[in-house]
């Protein structure tokens, strides 16, 4: 915020220049009614014209230095806070957040500094200044003028009252419904193929429809209020003449200056009135202002790279982990503990909603434990910066995403591409020849408005992605979704080399046959490590099943159900 308070100073004093040269036409006024005319002198008409063009040549020139100052200020103001707010966003939402700033908020208030509104309120302060030139020319004239702005000031308080909650909640509206209708849009498939489309349109357009009424209510609100004001400053400006031209003919007042007063109350009024029709975006920048505010200060300050560790050998340790979900105080996590020895596979079973996928996180630090502590290597996985901590972990989440870029950019994870790196991570995810076969190869586009690619191909790609860049940690959350009798088997070549490279795997499955790998395996049932030891042991415990020999063709899988009673919690 420096370079912008720094600019503060100059834009308060070219406001104040540029407001006193606004009186040039004033002085011009009275000059031409009280001297020349009078006078007759032609030689004072003609220095009196120059004298005010160049008045106001400088009140040009003054202007376009506060709009190119207030210019470089909203372009600061989006240089410094995108990046960051973006950032912040996605921290509140991985900590499940409800706050809803983003780069809206950023464009809301970038538009109100670059917009006339904010000249608006810059020029206000000096109503003072025309009323006082008002109070010299008659006492009787200024107490109008006062009179006026005190009136015109009441509607601009009437209007920010009669519309700030309704406006603010409108907004709010708008841009939840607006998010609905991204949704609607990437999930067009589900809507369509399930005969939902007009009934998700109808209710859209139902809720955008309310809106907008009510939008539209609190405009006819605020134009009414302007429309009295204008009335109300041309109502004023008449009295004005009047009260001037009573003046004149008592002798208290020349016909300049009467016509002087009513050139400086309309400049009085002028950003009083304005304000008025500027209180909207007034109202707008002050909500993006606190919804940022609150976003900066509920995600804490920002850490500091500090010291750089040496890149870890895959030791993951967690000691007594909670997890509560965001404001509650039910537990998601219960107590956790897991040791799992640097160059092992740990497999991760449990029935759905067991607390599985919540562990990935918090092993991957995608999530803080609310008490106790993760580690890897020692150092605390929350408290290791993700740019670095990134870098020494593969993780393939449940729900896959890539993200708007080439294959090659999503698997080099939006770093710049190295070549050898990507196709290495591609063959050891087994998709190298069928990228080959994509229309562009490495260079087809992905994302929401790429190439449409098949739920596999999207779960082997992010498998690639994980495994880029030689982890030392990985984790795979159900890596076998959506994957056919090819892919799986694809995936367990994964395993068994990583097996082989002495990387250390945590595996997340369902299905037993994915095990064969593992050393050991933690059973998961409500947020509680239940059973850990050896594979061999763990299954036994679990009816009986014995380590697969071989890999099962699809259909084959035994997937883990029931929870025998006879199973003991693990000490």
């Amino acid at each position: 915020m420096h370079l912008a308070r720094r600019q503060v100073p100059a834009l308060l004093i070219f406001s104040l220049l540029a407001n006193l040269l606004l009186l040039a036409s004033t002085v011009y006024m009275l000059q031409i009614y009280d001297r020349v005319l009078s006078s007759g002198s032609i030689d004072t008409l003609v220095w009196l014209t120059l004298a005010v063009i160049g008045a106001i040549a400088v009140y040009g020139l003054l202007e376009q230095a506060r709009r190119m100052i207030l210019g470089h200020i909203s372009q600061w103001l989006d240089d410094q806070l995108s990046v960051p707010v973006i950032e912040r966003a996605m921290e509140a939402r991985l900590a499940g957040s409800n706050l809803e700033a983003g780069l809206k908020d950023v464009a809301d208030l970038r538009g109100f500094v670059a917009a006339d509104g904010m000249l608006t309120f810059l020029d206000a302060p000096w109503t003072p200044v025309f009323l006082a030139f008002m109070w010299l020319l008659h006492p009787a004239l200024g107490l109008v003028g006062i009179a006026g702005a005190i009136l015109l000031f009441c509607g601009a308080l009437a209007n920010d009252f009669l519309t700030r909650r309704k406006s603010q909640e409108a907004t709010l509206g708008l841009r939840r419904n607006q998010a609905a209708a991204g949704q609607y849009v990437d999930g067009a498939e589900t809507l369509r193929s399930l005969g939902m489309s007009e009934p998700a349109l109808q209710r859209w357009e139902e809720k955008q429809q309310s809106l907008m009424t009510i939008q539209s209510q609190l405009l006819a609100r605020t134009t009414s209020i302007g429309s009295l004001s204008r009335s109300l400053r041309l109502a004023l400006q008449v009295a004005v003449l009047g009260l001037g031209a009573y003046f004149v003919l008592r002798g208290e007042l020349t016909a300049g200056s009467m016509i002087a007063a009513s050139i400086l109350l309309s400049r009085a009024l002028a950003p009083i009135e304005r304000s008025i029709g500027a209180w909207r975006s007034l109202v707008t920048a002050r909500t993006a202002r606190r919804n940022l505010m609150r976003l900066f200060t509920d995600t804490g300050p920002r850490q500091s790279g500090g010291v750089t560790l040496p890149r870890p050998h895959g030791r993951l340790k967690l000691e007594d982990v909670y997890y509560y979900a965001p404001g509650t105080q039910q537990a998601l996590m219960n107590k956790v503990s897991l040791n799992v020895v640097a160059g092992e596979t740990c497999g991760v079973i449990g029935p759905s909603g067991s607390g599985k996928t919540t562990l990935c996180r918090l092993m991957v630090g995608t999530l803080r434990p609310s008490l106790g502590h993760v580690r890897l290597d020692g150092a605390e996985v929350a408290s290791w910066p993700s740019d670095q901590l990134g870098m020494h972990i593969g993780y393939l989440p449940q729900q896959v995403d890539l993200f708007p870029g080439t294959i090659a950019e999503n698997i080099a994870r939006l770093r710049d591409v190295d070549s050898a790196a990507v196709i290495a991570a591609a063959q050891l995810a087994g998709i190298h020849e069928m990228i080959l076969r994509m229309p562009n190869g490495y260079q087809t586009e992905v994302g929401p408005h790429g190439a449409r690619i098949s739920r596999g191909q999207r779960q082997r790609i992010a498998l690639a992605r994980a495994l880029f860049g030689n982890p030392a940690l990985i984790v795979l959350d159900e890596p076998n979704t959506g994957l056919d009798s090819e892919g799986e088997m694809a995936l367990f070549n994964v395993l068994r080399h990583l097996k082989g490279r002495g990387q250390t795997v945590i595996l997340v499955s369902h299905q037993i046959s994915l095990l064969r790998t593992a050393d050991h395996v933690a059973f998961m049932l409500d947020g509680t490590v239940k059973a850990f030891g050896t594979r061999d042991e763990v299954l036994g415990a679990l009816g009986g099943q014995h380590k697969p020999t071989a890999v099962p063709t699809p259909g084959q899988d035994k997937t883990i159900v029931n929870v025998p009673a006879k199973l003991k919690a693990a000490e």
